[in-house]
């Protein structure tokens, strides 16, 4: 990112509201992706980020409850009408945003005082008397969901405070009110996943820098002790690297600039060292080695920003520069809108980045606790999965080829999960051994006295014989960008086997034969190369055989939602092909 002007050191000295001097800041923050930046191009930047709060205002208007009948009266409803505290406390940042914003259309709008204060009113009543929300979806009194509505409702009351001088009617108090309560059951509460330990001790720590309390500092050191929850490769638990992980970044971010835990920023520069090995050419993220629900979802470095950017700022670090750069050329406006109310609430992050470095995008890197090997080689971009059902994945420009994946029909339970990875050289081989017993009659003194015997005694406790053993290796190779995979599947003979590549919907397939009866599924041609064509972007694939049609083996995961691939053999089998 080229550098931005510096923030205004004095801000005391200026005439304008806090909001008019952010909002000026903000039209010098972004770069365009030429080599020089009109004023025109940054008014035209600014003014786009004030129309999506305002359009995403707009919407969120017509999905609060006005009528003075209802049960849930000022509150947020989803898209299923069910009411959303979290919605709620995203509504008031929404709007405080465009209320502060002389550039706004609703700039003082007296209504929109009216429905923040509404909305705020009605968070009172969902909150239970113990403090807590619920989220109506899955969890009742629940303080993890509680920490979640603090952070919009902080940014909130923060930006309320840097602009003083507007009229806020009772919105402040109620405000208050809420934290107040909810600072009891933070203080109390307990989680359910390990990034919960820092959404409610980030939430905690937003509140103490308002209200300083020993109770919240006590239940953030008591979370603190059990130390992060980040492998030596830099990933946290969850490896959810398009939700939970830029999550954590953030909450680990607040908590120690509030909390001047200055140690906790060690771990976030850890993680954010990493993900510069997870980024595809095409702006995305690789998610094949989540734990959570983001995995193999489409998604791009957008969460991320806030990190890169703090970071930076923090180090003058111009590799973390450089991320703030990709981040804002590749994802879109919309993505970044949830900068704005952190902008407004610390107008330091606007301050000056050093000179930016790119990106890496020619490595080999194998974060063996991720259980995942991460290969760029400029536009194409790799992923070797260990104890995963999606062996491999590889990108090429836009045409993504999102899953490749081997089953057979060996005792429905033949979808190949690899039990251990390891390196030969420049080749990744990833193995799996799996067996299907029979199992004799119990001994007579194992057969009980009551009742018949197979449902009261444990099948191991028989012995086995004809036990067959399905073995497999792949091993993966890569050379300039071209991937070569050799697959070894060794079992009873005449096992079906079946290689689905799934590649990503919207692009598509050529010399392939469709098959007929599953939608968005096709078939190899005997010993011949298939091509993937997205935009584009090519991608080729292949030789490859068809040596049956059933696809959907007995015990294989269901279909991927892709354009699917399969080639097809018989056990015992040894065939290699390429990917480039």
């Amino acid at each position: 990112m080229k550098k931005i002007i510096s923030v205004v050191k004095n801000k005391a000295a200026t005439t304008k509201s806090g909001a008019m001097l952010v909002f000026s800041m903000l039209t010098v923050l972004f770069p365009g992706t030429g080599n020089s930046i009109t004023f025109n191009e940054k008014e035209e930047l600014l003014t786009e980020l004030v129309r999506l709060n305002d359009v995403q205002l707009a919407k969120n208007l017509n999905h609060q409850w006005t009528d003075k009948s209802a049960i849930y009266y000022g509150a947020v409803f989803d898209n299923d009408s069910v009411v959303s505290p979290m919605g709620t406390s995203g509504f008031i940042q929404t709007l405080i945003c465009s209320y502060v914003t002389p550039q706004s259309k609703y700039y003082q709008d007296e209504d929109l005082l009216s429905r923040m204060t509404l909305a705020a009113r009605a968070l009172l009543e969902l909150q239970h008397e113990d403090g807590t929300i619920d989220l109506l979806s899955t969890n009742f009194h629940s303080t993890p969901d509680l920490g979640f509505t603090i952070y919009p409702l902080a940014h909130s009351y923060a930006i309320i405070i840097q602009n003083n001088e507007l009229e806020y009617g009772e919105l402040q108090g109620l405000l208050k009110q809420y934290f107040l309560k909810a600072g009891e059951a933070l203080s109390v509460g307990g989680i359910h996943t390990p990034n919960h330990r820092w959404v409610v001790s980030g939430a905690l720590a937003r509140l103490n820098h308002f209200f300083p309390n020993p109770k919240y500092k006590k239940r953030i050191n008591e979370w603190l002790a059990e130390k992060i929850d980040i492998d030596p490769d830099g990933q946290y638990h969850e490896r959810s690297t398009a939700v939970y992980t830029p999550l954590t970044n953030n909450c680990l971010i607040d908590i120690a600039q509030t909390m001047n835990l200055e140690y906790l920023y060690e771990h976030v520069r850890k993680n954010l060292d990493m993900t510069f090995y997870y980024v595809r050419s095409n702006g995305e993220i690789a998610t094949e080695s989540s734990d959570r629900q983001d995995k193999y979802i489409v998604s791009n470095m957008s969460n991320y920003f806030h990190a890169y950017n703090y970071m930076a700022l923090l180090d003058k670090n111009r590799r973390y520069a450089g991320m703030v750069d990709y981040i804002f050329k590749t994802a879109s406006k919309e993505q970044l809108l949830y900068m704005l109310p952190r902008f407004l609430a610390d107008s330091s992050l606007l301050g000056e980045l050093p000179e930016p470095v790119s990106l890496p995008d020619n490595y080999q890197k194998f974060f063996s606790y991720s259980d995942i090997v991460r290969v760029r080689k400029g536009e194409r971009d790799m992923s070797v999965m260990n104890n995963n059902t999606t062996f491999f994945t590889y990108f090429k420009g836009t045409a993504a080829l999102e899953a490749v994946r081997l089953s057979s029909s060996f005792f429905g339970k033949g979808q190949f999960n690899s039990q251990t990875i390891e390196r030969q050289g420049e080749t990744y081989v990833l193995s799996s051994t799996i067996y299907g017993p029979y199992y004799q009659p119990l001994p007579l003194e194992k057969i009980p006295e009551k009742g018949e015997a197979w449902s009261q005694v444990a099948r191991s406790e028989r012995e086995q014989s004809e036990v067959q053993t399905l073995a497999v290796k792949i091993y993966i190779t890569e050379k300039d960008g071209k991937a070569r995979i050799k697959v070894s599947v060794q079992g009873p003979e005449n096992l079906p086997v079946t290689l689905e590549l799934g590649f990503r919907k919207g692009g598509t397939l050529y010399n392939v034969d469709k098959k007929q009866d599953i939608e968005n599924a096709y078939l190899m041609k005997n010993g011949e190369y298939a091509q993937y064509i997205y935009n584009s972007d090519t991608l080729k694939v292949g030789p490859l055989n068809r040596a049956h049609r059933w696809t959907q083996l007995r015990g294989a995961l269901p279909k991927l939602p892709a354009e699917s691939l399969y080639a097809t053999y018989y056990a015992p089998c040894v065939f290699e092909f390429t990917i480039e």
